[in-house]
């Protein structure tokens, strides 16, 4: 019997052992890069006097960065490492790309991956020549600030992508924003534990996230901007606000374009967010040229005048009541906690239902309101905190970090207008390094990010209905003289660039200006005539299954099968049909309460006829002279409905009248979880182009 002890005591000396020196780093490798495949992509004739359009992805991540790192793993269905040359070779092969970037987060890079990264654009870019170029890798990263739901929504500045136009103009370390949500969570005495423990026997990619963790963590960062500290990796350069973002940039002379991004999404911000708070003092117009309207996150534009708590007088949080499309969730625990009363005689279940919404309410900023109600599953809370009727909407809308309120918010400041000038892009975030990874309708999990746990420790990580709400993703389209770095990003910065929602949509969005002629979206005019506006919209080309032969040439078949997914960007000679373009119309103001009113959406809409050439539409604004200050017009050219992954993330039946009594949650993982199913539902596919942004001339004002 001693003996047996002694076995009990030394096998768990053992473990603690494993356990501890894990924890530590003391197993595993840092992660390192990939090889770039070394032949660039045959290229199509490009003859033409007229500007091309151009698709990229600016917003990629690979292992390098720390929740990608994590969503890697066996544990939760991961499917291993993804570096940097992973990126190049998928945006080049897979999907086809012009141009790209690579923007992990900077706040878990450490400078060995930083300088992996640099050097995997560099020989990225090398693969073309300066005569025929394929693929244009810029260098970027991810500042990434939150506080989260349970945060000051004054102190919220959201998450930032930052474009560097040169490669030979390059900072030592990306800068960050500190230390986040997830970074937390990643500390957490319990992530060895589960990566040892809980998916038992670990395999050699989770002692390598410990050396990483441990790595990245172990270096604080510094507590002022100072490179001295930056040599040897003594500290990470860290901006805690976007002002000290914009101002290190300058110091730094990088050349950058700053890009907000995921800013609806609703893990990101505390409920009441608006991005217009940040006009004051955290906008710099020279950087912020761009916003990401669309990702893999959803959709960020629109505005609705719903609340997910209200206030009253004395600052107490109220539950709204549901409106047309919208249910707060404290309303719907209200509902969830009434259904269950009702099978106990005895108790007054309406006043259950009051107290139930009014503890919620009450715990707004506390992630773990949802567990208040005991034995309550995902799919009794329906739709709630969700648009309804709206385009793919982020997860949980933040309303007033919504894109059209960017563009409605006004602040005068010293007798000044300070407005977001912006254009309107769309990107992945892919965390699996598949740049660009929205081209064809299949493999929801493998392609995307909709992760879960493993089948046998959902009950420790259950699935997350938020991840019904993870799309492939989006593209920015850039209207060019050429496939040239500089003139790339100078479209980039001119803003004539639009968003897609993944499909290679080709559009036109024009003033026919009296004396200067066509200018093409994202321009600032002044004009003291009714405007006349010119759009054209050419359907994506549809897809044929498959890699083309070229890819198929330069990668081998086990690449293309683990990269790609033996699906590549593969165009037919058809084209989807645009089904209508809408136009909308926003009048900025100084005041949130008029935004219901000055946001018109849509202004006008213009149905098309079937046709592969496209659809173009020619209209004026009739009552621009009326007005009495700046007018923002942007126009969204719709295909008609076809297949696409997620697009109905919460499948909702619906009764007689129209609402959801029941949802299907996309899960990726659970007992409910169908490897073969994509999710896939109609619908209509879009690209939204960048504002046009008109002023009457200051001598008529």
């Amino acid at each position: 019997m001693m003996r047996v002890i002694k076995y009990l005591l030394f096998f768990l000396a053992l473990i603690a052992i494993l356990y501890g020196a894990s924890a530590k780093g003391l197993f595993g490798n840092l992660p390192s890069d990939g090889k770039i495949a070394p032949d660039p992509r045959p290229l199509s004739s490009q003859n033409s006097t007229d500007k091309q359009i151009f698709f990229g992805d600016l917003h990629v991540h690979t292992t390098f960065s720390q929740d990608a790192f994590f969503f890697s793993l066996p544990l939760l269905q991961g499917e291993g490492a993804h570096p940097p040359a992973d990126a190049c070779n998928f945006a080049r092969f897979c999907s086809a790309l012009d141009f790209f970037s690579i923007t992990d987060h900077a706040e878990g890079i450490t400078q060995n991956m930083w300088d992996q990264t640099i050097e995997a654009t560099k020989n990225c870019n090398a693969v073309s020549s300066n005569t025929d170029t394929d693929l244009i890798a810029f260098a970027g990263w991810e500042w990434t600030q939150m506080v989260g739901e349970a945060g000051d929504p004054d102190k919220h500045y959201g998450h930032k992508n930052i474009i560097l136009r040169n490669l030979d103009n390059l900072p030592k370390a990306p800068i960050g924003a500190g230390l986040g949500g997830m970074d937390m969570i990643l500390q957490s005495p319990i992530i060895p534990s589960l990566l040892l423990l809980a998916d038992f026997p670990p395999e050699k990619i989770d002692f390598d996230f410990l050396k990483y963790r441990d790595e990245t963590y172990s270096i604080p960062f510094c507590s002022s901007m100072n490179d001295e500290k930056l040599e040897g990796l003594k500290c990470k350069e860290g901006a805690s606000t976007p002002r000290e973002l914009f101002n290190r940039l300058d110091e730094l002379s990088l050349d950058a374009l700053v890009i907000p991004h995921g800013t609806a999404w609703g893990i990101h911000a505390p409920a009441n967010s608006t991005i217009g708070s940040q006009l004051l003092e955290q906008h710099d117009p020279q950087k912020q040229r761009l916003f990401e309207v669309y990702s893999g996150h959803g959709n960020s534009e629109v505005y609705k005048n719903i609340k997910h708590v209200i206030q009253n007088e004395d600052g107490q949080n109220l539950c709204p009541k549901p409106t047309n499309g919208f249910e707060p969730c404290c309303w719907r625990a209200g509902e969830i906690a009434k259904k269950q009363c009702f099978s106990n005689e005895g108790l007054d279940c309406e006043k259950i239902g009051q107290e139930t919404r009014q503890e919620f309410a009450d715990r707004i900023k506390d992630i773990g309101r949802f567990g208040i109600i005991e034995g309550a599953k995902p799919e009794d809370w329906l739709q709630c905190g969700q648009l309804q009727n709206e385009f793919l909407p982020a997860y949980n809308y933040r309303p007033g970090m919504s894109a059209q309120v960017a563009l409605a918010s006004e602040i005068i400041s010293e007798g000044k207008s300070k407005r977001f000038k912006m254009g309107l892009i769309g990107s992945t975030d892919n965390h699996k390094a598949r740049a660009g990874s929205g081209y064809k309708e299949f493999a929801k999990k493998a392609m995307g990010d909709s992760w879960g746990a493993k089948d046998n420790l959902t009950w420790l990580l259950p699935p997350e209905r938020g991840a019904s709400f993870y799309s492939t993703g989006g593209l920015v389209a850039v209207h060019a003289d050429s496939l040239n770095r500089d003139k790339i990003f100078d479209s980039l910065y001119e803003r004539e660039v639009y968003a897609t929602s993944g499909e290679r949509i080709l559009l036109w969005f024009n003033l026919k200006h009296p004396k200067l002629g066509n200018i093409p979206m994202g321009q600032e005019v002044e004009i003291n005539t009714n405007p006349i506006f010119q759009v054209k919209a050419v359907g994506s080309f549809k897809q044929k299954t498959g890699c083309p032969d070229y890819v198929h040439t330069s990668l081998d078949q086990n690449e293309i099968a683990r990269l790609c997914l033996n699906e590549c960007y593969n165009p037919s000679s058809d084209r989807n049909l645009i089904d209508r373009i809408e136009i909308i119309k926003i009048i900025p103001s100084p005041n949130p309460d008029k935004f219901p009113d000055q946001i018109q959406d849509p202004w006008k809409i213009f149905n098309c006829m079937d046709s592969i050439e496209g659809c173009e539409i020619k209209f004026t604004d009739d009552t621009y002279n009326d007005s009495q200050g700046d007018v923002v017009y942007y126009a969204r050219a719709i295909q008609k409905p076809t297949l696409a992954v997620g697009g109905d993330p919460l499948r909702c039946t619906l009764d007689q009248e129209g609402n959801c009594i029941k949802i299907k949650p996309c899960y990726a993982s659970g007992k409910d979880f169908d490897p073969e199913d994509d999710c896939l539902a109609p619908i209509g596919e879009r690209a939204w182009s960048s504002p046009l942004f008109l002023s009457k001339p200051k001598n008529l004002q």
